[in-house]
């Protein structure tokens, strides 16, 4: 595939030619004649080689392009760079060529320094989209450092509206993602992996999650921090997490439809104080695998819910089992862990093979509005 099909099959983009950067237009949702929306980082001095650092390069293009609302553009190569700044209504696009686990091949972004608070810092860049990339950390790096980082002090007084696609981002030792106070974002198709904290981080509400991997990575696959609400979290891959695979501690209104939580250090999906949320048509296998490594007295279970009302959690089904290949442990215990529900319904979820010890370790304290009911299942044998 050449340069010019390629851009033609990338979802955001239409009616493009990289002969050259004169010769390039289009931006996320309107072709643009004339070639003067679209920059490519070679043009500003970037190598590419994984070498030399290509920071300063990479901003001159990010600013040039911000003055047009314009398209940075990535050849395949590797950027050593970092504290990347975008700016409002701009697009980091990159030849999308990433695979799992191996990154060898597209635009790698790898990041610079030990030092650094993040890769590309997307705070203030309202409209920003970041699409074809890989991101590159250093996991063993002492501060948390994230690979893509929303640092509002507060809530902005409009919509965010970020936009993550078809992107890698692996091995920082902060977090993947970091959405601090967003209000509005879309992260599809694509894999936060092997970061040291969690895949995503979220504070904030209004967001689409699709299509997505969130894999070995050192806390939650998908974590929450003070409140996270009204998510649209659907047919994502949660797997092989040291945390929990979707940890949602308060906040409302989240949808949680058609995923695959397999492998989880702690529970599938745990839930704090969370209120009208549905969570259906899951499958929800092999988690709880080591609850030692979440805290004291933390239970094995394929999901834990805790002090929620409003909740529905109705057609998921679950598995217990043990690491690839035959080996470790046989988890969960549990199916579900479960304490102080109220106006919620636990209901018709099959468990066959979905347990050890039994389909629920409940703690009590629920109230009379909550409902279990119709779980049916058996342990692993």
């Amino acid at each position: 595939m050449n340069k010019r099909d390629f851009i033609k099959g990338v979802g955001l983009f239409s009616a493009v030619s990289l002969a050259s950067t004169m010769d390039v237009c289009a931006s996320a949702d309107v072709v643009v004649t004339g070639g003067k929306s679209v920059f490519n980082v070679l043009d500003f001095g970037a190598k590419g080689d994984g070498k030399t650092n290509d920071t300063s390069a990479i901003q001159s293009a990010i600013d040039k392009a911000g003055e047009v609302e314009g398209v940075v553009y990535f050849p395949s190569g590797k950027y050593l760079c970092g504290g990347l700044k975008m700016r409002p209504h701009t697009t980091l696009l990159g030849d999308a060529q990433w695979i799992f686990r191996t990154e060898t091949h597209g635009a790698i972004l790898v990041l610079d320094s030990k030092e650094r608070d993040c890769l590309v810092d997307i705070t203030g860049a309202f409209g920003a989209r970041i699409k074809g990339l890989t991101l590159q950390g250093i996991r063993n790096a002492k501060k948390a450092i994230h690979g893509i980082f929303l640092n509002n002090k507060k809530y902005s007084p409009k919509e965010d509206t970020h936009v993550i696609d078809d992107t890698k981002v692996q091995n920082f030792s902060g977090h993947g993602l970091y959405l601090k106070r967003s209000w509005l974002f879309i992260i599809r198709h694509s894999q936060f992996m092997a970061n040291k904290g969690c895949g995503v981080m979220l504070e904030g509400w209004d967001g689409f999650v699709t299509d997505n991997q969130f894999s070995g990575n050192g806390s939650h696959g998908f974590g929450c921090e003070n409140s996270g609400s009204t998510v649209m979290f659907t047919a994502n891959r949660v797997e092989w997490n040291k945390g929990c695979g979707l940890y949602l501690p308060t906040g409302n209104t989240w949808n949680v439809t058609g995923n695959s939580f397999d492998r989880n250090w702690g529970a599938g999906l745990k839930t704090g104080k969370i209120t009208a949320t549905t969570v259906t048509g899951n499958v929800f296998r092999r988690c709880g695998k080591d609850p030692s490594t979440l805290g004291k007295n933390e239970i094995s279970a394929n999901v834990i819910f805790e002090n929620s009302c409003g909740l529905s959690f109705v057609g998921n089904a679950f598995r217990a089992g043990r690491d690839d290949r035959g080996k470790g442990k046989f988890t969960p215990e549990y199916g579900f862990a479960i304490k102080n529900l109220d106006y919620s319904v636990v209901a018709n979820n099959v468990l066959h093979h979905g347990f050890m010890k039994d389909i629920v370790f409940d703690m009590g304290g629920h109230g009379k509005n909550f409902v279990f009911e119709n779980n049916v299942g058996c342990p692993m044998e």
